[in-house]
């Protein structure tokens, strides 16, 4: 059921990518590439292959939406909203902090389970509509909550 609502609502995303309401530099195709993971790499995938959708205007509320392969397989799904800085430093770097709702499988042979996540992130420029994100989380080991520390890379082209 919840995958079901992911789905629809990664849909929904990306249907809004198409509106003609958004400004053209603001809107991101996402292509999930890497993730980096502290502890247990060699048990992960690195290699984290996806497709997404996101809406960043600077110093204003966006949203975000994709799926991906997970670091162990599983088809995962997330939507989330991100505040981006203006650029800095000669307009190459913006920051993004947000929330995303993300299904997926968090645990070595374990089930898929639905979690709001922070979202911090650094946005580089790399050309006049490529972009690379570096995003992830930090190590939690509070209450029964844990897991690792990661690093997600992301290449977004900037469509116009």
């Amino acid at each position: 059921m919840k995958a079901q609502i992911f789905k629809s609502i990664t849909l929904l995303l990306l249907s809004f990518a198409a509106s003609a309401s958004a400004k053209a530099d603001n809107n991101f195709l996402v292509l999930s590439t890497l993730a980096y993971h502290f502890e247990n790499f060699d048990e992960r995938n690195a290699f984290t292959p996806g497709v997404g959708w996101e809406y960043s205007p600077s110093s204003k509320l966006g949203w975000h939406g994709g799926t991906l392969s997970d670091s162990f397989g599983y088809q995962s799904y997330y939507g989330g909203i991100n505040y981006a800085t203006r650029p800095m430093l000669a307009n190459r770097l913006r920051f993004l902090v947000g929330a995303s709702v993300v299904h997926k499988q968090f645990k070595k042979n374990g089930d898929p389970e639905t979690k709001v996540l922070p979202f911090p992130a650094m946005e580089v420029k790399m050309s006049k509509y490529a972009v690379l994100n570096i995003s992830g989380s930090p190590a939690v080991d509070f209450g029964n909550q844990k897991n690792n520390a990661v690093l997600f890379f992301q290449y977004k082209l900037q469509l116009r």
